[in-house]
């Protein structure tokens, strides 16, 4: 029987179940207190402030048990005034002489440390966050998320702020500053903020592997910023600062071996440069930045390689410039977890560029030309409004660039190599529906002004892209789909639009083509570019994806961005299987299967893959993925660089990657690949890691990197010939080449404190190559050859290796030569800075830089051998010292 006594508690639990339910599903509210007197930035949490503000606890975990309560206490306040906001971080840890704290240079990655992060949504959007992080010794960190997608946030964003951390026999304490002018938001006339904040704090134990959060962000759950709490109490808030200035100075000395002086390179140069930065806040949350004469001497060079195929090699931006806030500026991409290969529609590297010309001909006795072509200026506008509108723009000049050129007959000439070029980029995406959708436009517009025939001849006078895209969201954003599309158009001379034609990506010279025309009295080229994607990003288990696109055969645009494919059309879908909590082998893996179903425009098959890939943290922390992939035989339409369509033979690619625990001392890594098909195709890829770590403020990080390559395809030459006519009049000469190459990556970081750093990097690179069985391709549609000397016609070699082929013997095809193509290549890169951040925002550097090259024209396949040799080149040095400094507040 059931008392009323019972009745009523049965009642009043039932109640409170409920109110803790809606309680633990609300949005957790933080209330920032106003300052009524300064702090001194000390880690202490001495000043009253920091016991009469209201305070944030009681962190949810992500990793490893999620939704389970942070295994320790973390309490935060927060407090402003007219200038910054201030965070105070008290982190309890029952064990504070296990804390990790491992130094190293601001956004250093793959610290092992603890951390502690607040991420603040001051555009009120529920896709941005500015995130501010540090370690217990000190050491900054911050990022700009995007687009609700912590993946993919920028890392390289870099803000003017302050923190003191420390640790105490109760666990470790941060203490935050962090100008006001650091943060994009509106007022409400002079004062008070028009919207609440959006907040979130989060805080990584290493020891454990745990992320917890005060606002809960659940392993199997989308989005980040969209599940931030809120901060309230910005009643007093004012206006943020609207301008900050960052000049330079920059002086060099840069010296040449005696093999690269001539009449205008002298053995050693002194240099200098001045410039510099200004931001500018504008309303509506929107910044502009100029920059003059920008400088990027610090920057890590390239690596050496050595391409042997048709496709240009891509090469990350490293520039702070144009690393900044870069996301505002993407476009191209759907949501999916398979693609294939599509085009960067901005690859900003353009910018700045090597010359597109050289001086040439039998008579150049010297020459001297800038390795880049320099910026005079550029101009970024970039933010997203109370109303939702994520606005990017840029615009970037370069100045008309000649080289010096001596003749033989001692004639001095100055000759265009860069015409003065004008770069332009505007990307604006429209926020609706809670930020459940997007709208967007994208134009990309490159234009060069110069008569001079010597460029007109070679470089496209201008080359616009314009395109839209869209994304919708729902399920709480677990299912999306997303598309684009996009139309290109290159103007120039005809000489220029046969190049474009020509180009391997494209190839409107096919012969068997009937859906291609090349056109010799082309003066531009246009086409388009889709892409349409279904997608499931969120769930506790399954994820997945399909994907449409489609490259036609004009489409162009390499001027601005980058591009490897056009004349395609695939179909990707991925499926993944995940178990992203802890169980009784592992702390999370997952398992995903790949398949891609590819043709051009002409509806020939060009590839038909299938992959597994599978990955996993275990519990002792190791991690450990393998990939297996079959792709059976399909057509070619790229082999014979403008040649007939030839066969794809099958093939088979596998890999594992094998990764010790990365909270020990010393981290070794293993990652082993190979791929090989029927015809006698083979790859073979090693490369090793040591990751030692013997004191808090020293990491040494050695990468050796060993490939063995050989393929039975090499492409060589086309030699036009009429009694060809099985290959519709041209023999398309191959070879067989062995390949073998090696690198070892060295990296030295010590760390003095988060401010003063010393990276030290030296990567030595040997690669070397034989060739052999040279031969020609006899059968379109088919993967067969004929070689010379043993399958038909003669071939001499002569002492410098050069080839006379007579391809028919005693027939009437006339022989034609072949150059020598051995070869073995050296390089070595390296560099070592000092960095002090003298004053938040502020640099001093000092740089030393070298670059030794070698080529012989013969193979040596001793690399190992070869990369001592390289240390012994000769080299180009550079010494630099740089000084910035930051004028804001």
């Amino acid at each position: 029987m059931v008392t009323p006594f019972l009745r009523s508690a049965l009642r009043a639990s039932v109640s409170a179940l409920l109110l803790l339910a809606t309680r633990l599903d609300a949005q957790p509210v933080l209330r920032a207190q106003w300052l009524t007197s300064p702090l001194q930035l000390d880690g202490r949490l001495g000043e009253p402030v920091w016991r009469t503000a209201p305070v944030a606890t009681n962190f949810v975990q992500r990793i490893p048990r999620n939704g389970d309560a942070a295994t320790q206490r973390s309490d935060v306040r927060i407090a402003y005034d007219a200038n910054a906001v201030y965070i105070g971080v008290r982190n309890f840890d029952s064990a504070p002489d296990s804390i990790a704290q491992q130094l190293g240079r601001r956004d250093a990655d793959d610290l092992y440390s603890d951390w502690f992060y607040v991420g603040f949504d001051s555009y009120g959007d529920k896709r941005t966050a500015f995130v501010f992080g540090v370690n217990p010794r000190g050491v900054l960190n911050d990022m700009y998320i995007t687009n609700d997608d912590i993946d993919n946030a920028d890392v390289s964003w870099d803000a003017v702020w302050n923190v003191v951390a420390r640790i105490d026999s109760t666990g470790w304490t941060a203490e935050f500053r962090i100008p006001l002018s650091q943060l994009r938001y509106d007022v409400a006339g002079a004062v008070g903020a028009v919207r609440p904040w959006g907040l979130n704090f989060s805080r990584t134990i290493a020891r454990g592997g745990e992320e917890s959060y005060w606002a809960p962000t659940p392993a199997n759950a989308p989005g980040s910023v969209s599940r931030f709490g809120a901060l309230v109490g910005l009643d007093s808030l004012r206006p943020p600062s609207r301008t900050e200035f960052v000049p330079y100075v920059r002086t060099q000395v840069e010296t040449q071996p005696a093999e690269a002086r001539n009449r205008f390179v002298p053995g050693a140069q002194l240099a200098g440069a001045v410039g510099g930065d200004a931001r500018f806040k504008l309303p509506q949350s929107l910044t502009l930045t100029a920059s003059i004469n920008p400088d990027f001497g610090q920057v890590e060079a390239d690596p050496a390689v050595v391409n042997l195929s048709a496709f240009e090699v891509f090469f990350e931006e490293r520039r702070p410039f144009f690393l900044e806030n870069a996301d505002a500026f993407a476009f191209g991409a759907t949501r999916t977890f398979n693609s294939s290969d599509p085009p960067r529609f901005f690859y900003s590297r353009r910018i700045g560029r090597a010359p597109q010309r050289s001086p040439a001909g039998d008579d150049l006795e010297a020459v001297s030309i800038s390795a880049q072509t320099p910026i005079a200026g550029a101009l970024k506008l970039s933010g997203t409004t109370p109303s939702g509108w994520q606005v990017g723009v840029l615009n970037a000049s370069t100045p008309h660039e000649h080289a010096d050129v001596l003749r033989s007959n001692g004639q001095v000439t100055r000759e265009p190599v860069e015409p003065f070029t004008n770069y332009h980029v505007s990307r604006v995406r429209k926020l609706l529906n809670g930020g459940n959708t997007g709208v967007g436009v994208f134009v990309a517009d490159t234009r060069r002004f110069t008569d001079d025939s010597l460029l007109t001849m070679r470089i496209p006078s201008s080359a616009t892209i314009g395109g839209v895209d869209w994304e919708h969201a729902w399920q709480n954003r677990t299912y999306t789909v997303s598309g684009l599309y996009s139309r290109s158009d290159v103007r120039g001379r005809t000489d220029v639009m046969q190049r474009l034609q020509r180009a391997n990506y494209r190839s409107y010279q096919r012969p068997d083509a009937t859906h291609l025309d090349f056109n010799p009295a082309r003066t531009a080229l246009n086409g388009h570019y889709a892409a349409l994607s279904l997608a499931k990003t969120a769930g506790e288990r399954l994820l997945g994806s399909v994907t449409y696109e489609e490259t036609s055969p004009g489409f162009e645009v390499n001027d601005l961005g980058f591009q490897v494919r056009s004349d395609f059309r695939s179909l990707s879908t991925a499926l993944q299987y995940r178990n992203p909590f802890i169980d009784r082998f592992s702390r999370e893996w997952s398992a995903t299967l790949y398949s891609t179903h590819s043709t051009n425009f002409d509806g020939d098959l060009l590839e038909q893959r299938h992959a597994l890939f599978t990955e996993a943290i275990l519990l002792n922390f190791w991690e450990i993925s393998a990939f297996s992939s079959f792709a059976p035989a399909t057509l070619n339409d790229r082999l014979l660089r403008g040649g007939p369509l030839a066969q794809r033979p099958r093939a088979l690619s596998q890999g594992l990657s094998l990764s010790t625990d990365r909270r020990k001392t010393l981290i070794f890594g293993l990652d082993l690949s190979r791929t090989s098909d029927v015809a006698g195709g083979r790859s073979t890829g090693v490369e090793g890691s040591i990751d030692w770590r013997p004191l808090p403020q020293m990491r040494l990080r050695v990468g050796p990197e060993l490939s063995a390559n050989q393929a039975v395809d090499q492409y060589i030459q086309t030699e036009p010939d009429a009694q060809a006519v099985g290959t519709f009049g041209a023999r398309y000469v191959f070879a067989n080449v062995r390949q073998r190459e090696m690198r070892l990556n060295t990296r030295l970081d010590w760390t003095f404190s988060p401010w003063l750093s010393l990276q030290l990097f030296l990567q030595p690179f040997a690669s070397a190559g034989e060739f052999s069985r040279f031969k020609e391709f006899t059968t379109p549609r088919d993967f067969t050859f004929a070689e010379y000397g043993v399958d038909r016609g003669t071939v001499t070699r002569a002492a410098d290796g050069e080839l006379t082929v007579d391809p028919d013997g005693a027939g009437a095809s006339a022989p034609f030569v072949v150059p020598a193509q051995d070869f073995t290549v050296r390089a070595l890169r390296g560099n070592a800075v000092l960095r002090w951040e003298y004053r938040p925002g502020s640099s001093l550097f000092f740089v030393w830089s070298q670059q030794r090259e070698a080529e012989l024209y013969q193979s040596n396949f001793d690399v190992a051998r070869q990369l001592g040799r390289a240390y012994a080149d000769p080299g180009r040095h550079v010494f630099l010292i740089k000084y910035s400094r930051w004028i804001g507040r």
